[in-house]
């Protein structure tokens, strides 16, 4: 279930079945990881592959030391990733990348830990380093000898007395010592008898996320749906598609030594570093990150095709498609809208012939598991998704989408001397309108003045940004980045920002006043603006 709160979340992690592994050790993806995308840069390859899943990434030593780089935060804002291993007592060193945008941070504790003590280590640990639990992931890889009843009992301590009710709800309240597990179950481990109790206690009444793998966990589809059906996730290393031919395969670079569990890069397992002497070549245990997501959904459709809902980033519905297991793997290789056409009974990469094509920006499943979600940033002259030349299957856009749209075309077309022409060309002027406007909205009392106000804000703001080629998705990008964030900073107002305000706003009261006195009343600062010049 999900509750209303959640049935648009963007990161869906807890219906995630594949969990794909990268190994961020390396200088470079291995080719069997690229598949199809064998052309395309590894962060572009990370991005694809984290479309519909979370990525869990496993960090170098100096990364583990230092903050993200440019490129990691991209990464971070471009795909759900939990990444680690942070040692509990360095767990310090995971709240940057918590705050860069990391879903999750992986924390190992020491394996030396009896399991009535696990979650007291692990909340003190969080505590010290200021890290919120719902944001954690604790890394388990019992030992041999560790019994089924010594393991639960670990989990248990880790787990949220009662689970909320909705399997997107990650608040104190609603959880444990940490959000979840990531489960490096040895073979004795791996049977379907344990599996199944975890599911039972845990996982299937929402009181703790479990993602396991294991040697015997073969990354298969059967496996796939036998973890779907128990509430569990599995993190194995996946792939963009066929593999090359045996002759042509490629050994992956073998990772450093570490003390930790390391995932084998083309392996469907995990094992410790001090077990591998070097990464094994063959790829046969990987999996098409694009099936494990088909895999997730059904379809009660006589052909089985599946319900897709096409949206823009900012939640605007294009319209309705279809999607296959083929269909869902091309879209995540190419990075690209790709669904199924039931007139021609064949993949349709949209925009290959009106050229109004689509990056593919994220791929969710819906709350009942029976339908798709692909969220796209539109291309083409104009940003068209009907074949009707509009922007949706209903019609042309309303409100800010619209007014996006109408400032963009007007950015190359408006007439000599129309006023967005002169905001356009005339910056002093825009900038001039922008604080008039946040002025008016401040100074706004009744709710139908504060929405006026509110619109012809927004208005300057639209035109400030399309003259900057920036886009409504562009600033929601940045909103939820920000959510993620585990630091504010105070918000107090800036001196420097109120005397440039208050010496915009006495100008324009000065140039009203030089024009006469039905100019000086209709466009005078308040008494509260000219106070604060005064000051200022």
């Amino acid at each position: 279930p999900i509750c209303r709160e959640h049935e648009h979340s963007e990161w869906t992690t807890r219906r995630m079945v594949l969990w794909p592994v990268v190994d961020l050790r390396t200088k470079s993806l291995s080719p069997l990881i690229k598949g199809e995308a064998a052309g395309e840069s590894d962060d572009e390859v990370l991005r694809r592959l984290g479309l519909g899943s979370c990525l869990v990434c496993w960090l170098s030593e100096a990364e583990l030391a230092s903050p993200p780089s440019a490129a990691r935060v991209a990464l971070l804002r471009s795909a759900g990733c939990a990444v680690g291993p942070f040692r509990l007592d360095e767990a310090a060193k995971a709240r940057e990348w918590l705050h860069a945008g990391a879903l999750y941070a992986l924390l190992t504790p020491d394996p030396a830990t009896p399991p009535a003590e696990l979650c007291a280590a692990v909340r003190q640990a969080a505590k010290d380093a200021a890290l919120p639990a719902e944001r954690l992931l604790v890394v388990l890889s019992p030992a041999a000898e560790t019994t089924s009843e010594q393991l639960l009992l670990a989990l248990e301590s880790l787990a949220a007395k009662t689970g909320s009710g909705c399997r997107e709800c990650e608040r104190p309240h609603t959880v444990g010592a940490a959000a979840g597990v990531l489960l490096l179950l040895p073979d004795a481990a791996a049977d379907a008898a344990l599996l199944k109790r975890v599911s039972a206690s845990l996982a299937a009444t929402d009181r703790l996320l479990v993602v396991v793998s294991g040697a015997s966990l073969s990354p298969s589809l059967a496996r796939l749906a036998e973890l779907h059906a128990l509430n569990l996730g599995l993190a194995a290393p996946a792939s963009l598609g066929p593999l090359p031919r045996r002759a042509e395969r490629v050994a992956a670079p073998a990772p450093a030594a570490a003390s930790a569990p390391v995932p084998s890069v083309s392996g469907g397992f995990w094992r410790r570093a001090e077990d591998v002497a070097e990464a094994p070549a063959g790829g046969e245990e990987l999996i098409d990150a694009g099936q494990a997501l088909a895999a997730a959904v059904r379809s009660d459709r006589p052909d089985g095709l599946l319900s897709t809902v096409v949206e823009e980033e900012g939640g605007v519905a294009l319209g309705l498609v279809y999607s296959t297991a083929e269909s869902v793997c091309a879209a995540l290789r190419s990075g690209r809208g790709v669904y199924w056409s039931r007139s021609r009974r064949s993949l349709w990469r949209k925009g290959d012939s009106s050229g109004a094509w689509q990056r593919l920006c994220r791929v969710a499943v819906d709350s009942d598991g029976d339908a798709l979600r692909f969220t796209v940033r539109q291309y083409g002259s104009p940003p068209s998704f009907c074949h009707r030349g509009t922007l949706t299957c209903w019609g042309f856009p309303s409100g800010l989408r619209a007014l996006q749209e109408t400032l963009q075309s007007r950015r190359g077309s408006a007439p000599a001397g129309s006023y967005t022409k002169r905001l356009f060309d005339d910056s002093t002027l825009l900038r001039s309108k922008l604080v008039e406007e946040a002025q008016e909205l401040a100074e706004a009392e009744e709710p139908d003045d504060i929405a006026s106000e509110a619109a012809d804000l927004l208005f300057f703001a639209l035109v400030r940004c399309v003259a900057a080629g920036v886009t409504i998705a562009d600033v929601e990008a940045h909103l939820d980045a920000r959510a993620l964030k585990l630091a504010r900073r105070p918000g107090n107002a800036k001196a420097s920002r109120d005397s440039a305000a208050a010496a915009i706003l006495s100008d324009k009261a000065k140039r009203a006043a030089d024009k006469g006195p039905v100019a000086a009343w209709s466009q005078a600062p308040s008494a509260g603006a000219l106070a604060l010049a005064a000051a200022a």
